[in-house]
């Protein structure tokens, strides 16, 4: 209930019963207490009556003195029943009905009360000539009482309602419709334009009055500011659709220094391998032509009919020579290439796929073995054997890569020595932990906030470009569903704890 007239009705009705019913309690009490004392005014005036008139009667043995001296008593609405027993024999019994009838009452029929008294037949003060039991009841004291509270309820309800009609009135009157007129002249008021001006009416009463003589002076100064207002809202939307664009722009090229990032870290792959595959190609290639120029020669020994058994065996080491030359470099060759492909082509597809970790942790680091051959860092895995991913290994492959790039570029200088390790375990059936540290300088406690947001880097022109973790951070939280803690200390290395799910959320259209 919002409504002041509705609240303020009932604050009035509760205060006008509260004032009216303490005042009605009071005489309810007053009115209790005169009931009660004349109720014992009668009692008392009973007992004198019937101790000067009974006892003679009593004494001669006077039914019909007895029976009019109890009927006179009994016209007392509080005395339902009297009797009389004396020590002769006499017994008299006299009854009020509710139909207003006197009738005898028998000597062993009982009768409901409220109040019994019991009282001697003294005659002369000295001689007990038997009792008198008077039957009281309160039934009058109760009905009138009862009524009383019913004309006093009654009373403070109508008091209270018609009171409560006219002060609402009056303040309908005086209080309610000059402040609607009010509020419905401040809307009108609301809804100036730019070139319109109001001026409030003014009211009756001094109050008001001067309530409205402020409202008028604000919006006279508010119609003033208006026309300000709205060309400043307008130059403030020119100004945000301007940043608008501004941020659109940057956004997109974010976007586009993050694919060049990957695409240079792709390239960067494609000139290690090819680097890398050069020389058992190369070796393979040379054992080749040397097999084929023997195998010419002799061949055409062989053909002259000229060929020496020396000559043979001599072909033939060559050949068997050659030929595990050949075999080692193509299978060292082959595996390269089998590594890059599976790398590669994961970065480039990015597909969901089953994988074991291990392996495929070792295909990672295999794809970037021409690199780590130029440091003096060693990377390590301890990975258990069939820890199986139902994820996106282009997605792992580049967090994998990145880390261990952002630890040779950042966590040692030249010539150091180092070891990267990646550990990975089970935490339970549905989740694992990868940690990927290195035993380096450490990051200051000043930057360890700010690494993974875009373009901080502490190695600008030096080979960092300041995406590297935080496409890390977006590939853990977005593409795996995991999430990625860092910790760290000066000289002792730094630790990257990414807790991923063995099977990857499905990613939104």
């Amino acid at each position: 209930m919002h409504s002041i007239k509705a609240r303020l009705l009932i604050w009035i009705l509760f205060a006008l019963l509260l004032v009216l019913g303490a005042t009605g309690l009071a005489s309810y009490r007053s009115t209790q207490a005169q009931e009660e004392q004349d109720y014992l005014a009668l009692k008392d005036g009973l007992k004198q009556r019937l101790a000067l008139s009974l006892p003679h009667g009593v004494w001669q043995l006077d039914d019909e003195f007895i029976r009019l001296t109890l009927d006179a008593e009994l016209e007392s609405a509080a005395v339902v029943g009297m009797r009389v027993e004396g020590d002769a024999g006499l017994y008299l019994g006299r009854q009020n009905l509710p139909d207003g009838r006197v009738v005898n009452l028998k000597k062993e029929q009982q009768i409901k009360s409220d109040e019994t008294l019991v009282l001697p037949v003294l005659y002369q003060q000295r001689d007990n000539l038997g009792s008198i039991t008077v039957y009281l009841s309160r039934a009058r004291i109760d009905n009138r009482l009862a009524s009383e509270l019913l004309r006093q309820g009654m009373q403070a309800l109508l008091v209270a309602v018609s009171l409560s009609i006219i002060l609402v009135l009056l303040l309908r009157s005086y209080v309610f419709s000059p402040i609607k007129e009010l509020h419905a002249a401040l809307l009108r008021a609301s809804q100036l334009e730019s070139n319109e001006s109001i001026q409030l009416p003014e009211a009756q009463f001094s109050e008001f009055s001067e309530l409205v003589h402020g409202v008028n002076t604000i919006t006279q100064k508010v119609s003033n500011e208006l026309v300000r207002r709205r060309d400043a809202e307008s130059c403030a939307l020119e100004e945000k659709e301007r940043a608008e664009g501004a941020y659109q722009q940057l956004v997109e090229t974010q976007d586009t220094l993050i694919r060049t990032e990957k695409l240079a870290s792709l390239g960067g792959l494609v000139a290690g391998v090819a680097h890398e595959i050069n020389t058992p190609v190369g070796i393979t290639l040379t054992a080749a032509s040397h097999l084929s120029l023997t195998t010419q020669q002799i061949v055409k020994q062989f053909s002259s009919g000229q060929i020496k058994k020396s000559e043979l065996q001599d072909y033939l080491h060559t050949a068997e020579e050659s030929s595990a030359l050949i075999l080692s470099n193509a299978e060292r060759a082959a595996n390269l290439i089998h590594s890059f492909k599976q790398v590669a082509v994961d970065q480039t597809s990015e597909a969901r796929r089953t994988f074991d970790l291990n392996e495929y942790l070792h295909e990672v680091i295999t794809s970037l073995r021409p690199k780590l051959r130029r440091t003096h860092t060693q990377v390590e895995i301890d990975c258990p054997p069939g820890l199986d991913m139902d994820s996106y290994p282009g997605a792992l492959s580049q967090v994998v890569t990145n880390l261990v790039m952002n630890a040779l570029l950042h966590a040692y200088d030249e010539e150091q020595e180092g070891t990267i390790l990646i550990k990975a375990d089970a935490l339970s059936r549905q989740k694992l932990r990868l940690v990927v540290s290195d035993d380096g300088k450490g990051i200051p406690k000043a930057n360890l906030e700010r690494i993974f947001e875009p373009f901080f880097t502490t190695k600008r022109g030096n080979g960092g470009s300041g995406l590297g973790l935080h496409i890390v951070f977006n590939i853990v939280f977005k593409r795996l569903g995991g999430n990625i803690n860092v910790d760290s200390t000066v000289g002792e290395g730094t630790r990257f704890t990414l807790t991923l799910p063995c099977v990857a959320p499905e990613q939104q259209a």
